[in-house]
């Protein structure tokens, strides 16, 4: 069956290189960059911005082996680590899509700069970069680690494989390649999901009753409460996933460029109550099922969890590789495939925004360079992707990947953001903000995990192991105040439009 599993994987990469390619000469007579590459022309109706985010989310890493993961770690109560806190910023950008629209920018580095200089947008443009840097490797690593069994190749090949279709179709399409991929992913992850949720349903309930199997579930390994108790995870712990994700996923680049480029307001609107929907049955519901079904079919031992589960991170191939049936693990295999490359390219192409849009186009216009800016947009749509591929190499656990990157846009992008509808704002403010959040961040996730911070902290805050994040939040928000009196001459006026 190997062949056939690697048929389907390369036909699904070669029609989404094809797509790239048809967005690649439908897009030759464009003038605007900003317009046709970045934005898909701004002309998205309601599902394919809808889709298009639920594509986005919907990842190997994220939605699918992170969400099981923990919930086969803390059972019904991992919803207040991942799901709960997606499906609050869900309804901020329902409520405030009207307001993220009339912004009169298209990038949030180029919202920044326009009220305090372009010598800002840099200060913004790096973080966000490294962010989708950090989640596109996490989408390649996730997805080889589950390809590279069944399809029986190394690790290695898969994970460059993978990089090489995203780059190239990436590099062909632009935004509007990724969207019209997204689409087409949507439909393929969701079946996987949904399928993989059958075959793990199935399995336990050719052992036992459902009575039963909530009966005999037993107690997740991080866990003293009993797998169906929803706070088990302790108030401290969800407090500061709140604060690690809620303000940085408010100000996220990826779902921002799906508002600007949706046609109205009630387009975009519709396209998020969209995406909500698609949250509660692929971040919510479906990962309950996988998680719970794990826990009874691999039962840790006490706190131990069984070796073939790599700490719960292996769920998806085991109940492949263990309960699917041959013909269908095929098809299975185009939905994992249409998964990983759906978050990559979303990934890539935000990071391409920073470093292209917002550093070197800038640059290459100021110094009136005559290099077409479209090649370079292209360049850094597949350099990207190698850079994540880079990354990759070096990623080993899902759980700081995600918190450190989602607190990096927390304590470094939010309060600059925020600062755009503050009167008195200053240059100054935000750029203090901006660069102590991200250095003190990394600073304290270091001394975290090296056991310095542990004495210095309440037993409780140590318990979580992120004491990093509300620790750089803090020391971004004392900069931006600190630095208030030294920017008073500074002060710009944003546009009217705001």
């Amino acid at each position: 069956m190997t062949s056939i599993y690697w048929l389907g994987f390369i036909l699904y990469a070669l029609f989404v290189v094809y797509i790239g390619w048809r967005s690649y000469r439908s897009n030759q007579a464009a003038s605007k960059i900003e317009v046709d590459f970045w934005a898909a022309g701004k002309s998205l109706g309601p599902w394919a911005t809808g889709l298009s985010i639920s594509a986005s989310f919907m990842s190997i890493s994220w939605s699918c082996v992170y969400a099981v993961q923990l919930i086969y770690w803390y059972g019904l109560s991992a919803l207040w680590l991942l799901a709960i806190p997606w499906l609050i910023v869900m309804v901020i950008y329902y409520i405030l899509t009207p307001y993220f629209r009339k912004l009169p920018a298209f990038s949030q580095p180029e919202m920044v700069a326009q009220r305090f200089g372009q010598s800002v947008r840099a200060y913004l443009a790096l973080p966000l970069a490294f962010v989708f840097l950090v989640w596109g490797g996490a989408e390649i690593f996730a997805a080889a680690k589950i390809l590279s069994p069944i399809l029986d190749v190394s690790f290695h090949l898969i994970l460059a494989f993978i990089a090489v279709v995203v780059a190239l179709y990436s590099f062909l399409g632009g935004f509007a390649a990724v969207v019209t991929t997204d689409k087409l992913q949507f439909a393929l992850v969701a079946f996987f999901v949904i399928s993989i949720s059958w075959v793990a349903g199935n399995a336990v309930l050719a052992q036992e009753s459902l009575g039963n199997v909530f009966n005999s579930l037993p107690s997740p390994p991080k866990s003293d409460s009993t797998a169906l108790s929803m706070f088990a995870v302790g108030p401290a712990l969800v407090a500061l996933t709140l604060l690690a994700y809620l303000p940085g996923w408010a100000v996220e680049t990826d779902i921002w460029l799906r508002l600007q480029a949706s046609k109205t307001n009630a387009t975009a609107r519709k396209g998020v109550a969209i995406a909500a929907f698609n949250s509660v049955v692929f971040m919510a519901g479906l990962p309950v099922v996988i998680g719970l079904a794990a826990l009874y079919l691999y039962p840790p031992s006490g706190a131990e969890i069984p070796s073939e589960l790599s700490d719960g991170g292996a769920i998806f191939a085991l109940l492949i590789r263990d309960h699917a049936p041959a013909l269908l693990t095929a098809l299975l295999i185009v939905g994992l495939s249409a998964a990983s490359m759906s978050t990559i390219d979303t990934c890539s192409n935000v990071m391409a925004l920073s470093l292209s849009y917002d550093i070197i186009e800038p640059y290459l216009a100021k110094r009136k360079k005559t290099i077409d800016r479209r090649i370079v947009a292209r360049v850094m749509s597949a350099g990207t992707v190698i850079l994540a591929y880079i990354y990759a190499l070096f990623t080993d656990s899902l759980w700081d990947v995600f918190y450190l990157s989602s607190g990096i846009l927390t304590t470094t992008i939010f309060i600059p953001m925020v600062a755009l509808f503050r009167k008195n704002a200053t240059r100054l403010q935000v750029q203090s903000a901006a660069t102590a959040g991200f250095l003190s961040t990394f600073i304290f996730y270091f001394l975290e995990k090296n056991g310095v911070l542990q004495p210095l902290q309440p037993e409780w805050l140590s318990d979580t192991g992120l004491g990093y994040i509300m620790w750089g939040f803090l020391v971004s928000f004392i900069a931006y105040w600190a630095t208030k009196k030294f920017g008073n001459t500074d002060t710009r006026q944003y546009s009217a439009a705001v």
